[in-house]
């Protein structure tokens, strides 16, 4: 077994930075490069840190759509995992195996595990397969899953309502989405891309009950930040020869940002041009010219309502399946206002 002097060998670090890099310890100070060789140098080896604790009465396993890297990158997975991990120190269980989808791993030792905690959007039939040895198994962030399982997610659909309907407050008619796809994943390590994520639906049937289909418009593609700002360019050169729309909604942070620098490329103004609203609420979102209206989603929290719901499960304390629909707050910053009258 790998073990984190590998991994520091390999990153050109000590093994005491990888420690530390990988417990966030804030008094830390490294470059955003040596932080990357060492996320490189874990998903190389495929390394997991493991807790470890004299008291733990239970182990839980994770199951998870996204690589090492990926879930480093991207806060919203990330605070997911460290409110699942805060929790289960807090109640004793022990972190024993990870399986990162991504990377074709066999399924070995489910059985064996107290629970399973499933991240991320997954196929129905290896849901059927983790089910067949565990029945103690918690889904995060996938509201569409059958019955049979414990769940909890955010409360997106409710989140896009409210900022559509803020926006209609303001007198936008106007609006266009910018999102991303889900990506669903198999234990084979293949990919089914589908176009229906659950703020893209929320808002084609928000503008259809307005009345406002003539209006609707979505650009859809990854959650990534550069592929952002490709779409705001393709929803620009859409736009190219029509009226510019008065809003838009961006599926997450890291996506805005990108629409943001397209924008402003081409001198549009926000929000005196155009209004943009999005999703995740993380730290840089607060800190864009102008500051990006947003919705605080609570991964901590969702992450360690995951363990406590895979912890009553290994001690028997319900045998019915549990859904928790966690809600969002809107957070209204400058980068939006009410609509100019034409």
């Amino acid at each position: 077994m790998v073990g984190i002097r590998e991994v520091a060998k390999k990153a050109g670090v000590s093994p005491g930075t990888v420690s530390r890099v990988l417990n966030q310890d804030a008094s830390l100070t490294v470059t955003k490069e040596t932080r990357q060789k060492i996320m490189a140098a874990v998903e190389f080896f495929g390394y997991e840190k493991k807790e470890r604790s004299k008291r733990t009465v239970a182990t839980i396993g994770i199951v998870t759509s996204v690589t090492k890297i990926n879930e480093w990158d991207d806060p919203y997975f990330r605070n997911i995992r460290i409110g699942m991990e805060k929790e289960a120190k807090r109640a004793h269980l022990r972190i024993e195996n990870v399986y990162r989808l991504p990377q074709n791993p066999k399924l070995e030792g489910i059985g064996k595990l107290g629970a399973v905690l499933v991240i991320g959007q997954v196929d129905e039939q290896l849901l059927e397969e983790i089910y067949s040895q565990n029945r103690n198994v918690v889904i995060i962030d996938d509201a569409r899953v059958s019955k049979k399982f414990d769940t909890v997610y955010s409360d997106l659909k409710e989140a896009t309502n409210a900022h559509l309907d803020r926006l209609y407050q303001m007198g936008h008619r106007r609006i266009v989405f910018i999102g991303g796809f889900r990506r669903i994943r198999s234990n084979n390590g293949s990919e089914i891309i589908k176009y229906d994520d659950v703020r893209h639906m929320a808002y084609l049937n928000w503008m259809k009950r307005q009345q406002l289909e003539e209006y609707s418009s979505a650009f859809i593609g990854d959650w990534t930040t550069l592929e952002g700002m490709r779409l705001g360019k393709a929803f620009l050169a859409a736009y190219q020869d029509k009226q510019l729309p008065t809003a838009i909604v961006v599926g997450s942070d890291p996506m805005a940002v990108g629409v943001y620098r397209a924008l402003q490329e081409k001198n549009i103004r926000i929000p005196e041009d155009i209004s943009i609203v999005s999703y995740d609420n993380i730290e840089v979102a607060e800190f864009l010219t102008p500051s990006l209206s947003t919705v605080n989603i609570e991964t901590e929290e969702i992450g360690a309502l995951g363990v406590r719901m895979a912890a009553e499960k290994i001690q028997g304390i319900r045998c019915v399946p549990v859904r928790i629909n966690v809600p969002g707050t809107i957070i209204v910053r400058e980068s939006e206002r009410a609509c100019k009258k034409k």
